[in-house]
């Protein structure tokens, strides 16, 4: 459960750390150079670049209950530029998931907390093909920032009330050996995002930039379980999804810019 979440995020520290060696330190952040280009592929080159940062956000259940109401979410992230617009990250994020049948007695509310590693691609990987200095067209430059993403990670499911019954107060899910309820379980999912990264080269004393983010992601789960129910039925034959709306900050936390050959 816990410990596997904590597993996958150790096993993802572990394979930024070959990556954060390959930065260099020995760059002064401070000076300043008097050559317009120099100061242009500073800006436009973040190739080699982490980030970090967090985000708020709203979730939504697709279980075997038919109503969700939204949730909050909470993010944090850390992200490692492979190129100016690929990005290979871990997302860490802490929510709750509630349902209902809005017919019957039937609820659900679960906390969970997930750990995922994911690839992102912006169209300015497109962009790329055709012209290297896109971003020196301002619109191509903004639209850049669109991309889509995948991965693979583990989520926590701990379902504080999970009721079948008219009396809301018992909880059946705590104390019984019904193989349809299920109040603790964890489980592999599949991220999928879509969103928009806008990229803030400087700002005031954030020299090294950071970036402003909108993201949807589908998290498709390998289990029935999200919601604490996987009902003996026939129609039942899929496993739970939930969606997460969301708004985040990532500051760029080192930088490291092409030597002019």
């Amino acid at each position: 459960m816990k410990r596997k979440i904590i597993i996958l995020f150790a096993a993802g520290v572990l394979a930024y750390l070959p990556l954060m060696a390959q930065v260099r330190t020995e760059i002064n952040l401070n000076e300043r150079s008097n050559s317009s280009d120099d100061e242009k592929d500073r800006d436009l080159n973040h190739g080699t670049d982490f980030s970090g940062g967090f985000g708020i956000g709203s979730t939504k259940m697709y279980g075997d209950l038919p109503k969700s109401n939204p949730q909050p979410a909470y993010i944090a992230y850390l992200e490692k530029n492979v190129t100016q617009s690929i990005s290979w990250g871990e997302t860490i994020m802490i929510g709750d998931l509630s349902s209902m049948d809005p017919h019957s007695h039937w609820r659900s509310f679960n906390h969970y907390t997930s750990i995922d590693e994911h690839l992102t691609v912006e169209l300015g990987t497109l962009f790329t093909l055709f012209n290297k200095n896109y971003n020196d067209n301002v619109l191509l430059r903004i639209a850049g920032g669109i991309y889509a993403g995948v991965g693979l990670g583990i989520i926590n499911n701990d379902v504080k009330k999970i009721v079948n019954v008219p009396n809301a107060d018992e909880l059946p899910g705590e104390n019984t050996s019904n193989p349809a309820l299920l109040k603790n379980s964890t489980a592999i999912f599949i991220p999928i995002n879509v969103g928009y990264n806008l990229h803030i080269r400087r700002l005031l004393f954030l020299r090294n930039g950071f970036v402003l983010n909108a993201n949807f992601q589908y998290e498709d789960c390998q289990s029935d379980y999200e919601d604490g129910y996987s009902p003996p039925l026939a129609p039942n034959k899929k496993n739970d999804v939930f969606t997460v709306m969301s708004v985040g900050i990532r500051f760029y936390l080192t930088h490291h810019h092409k030597e002019e050959e």
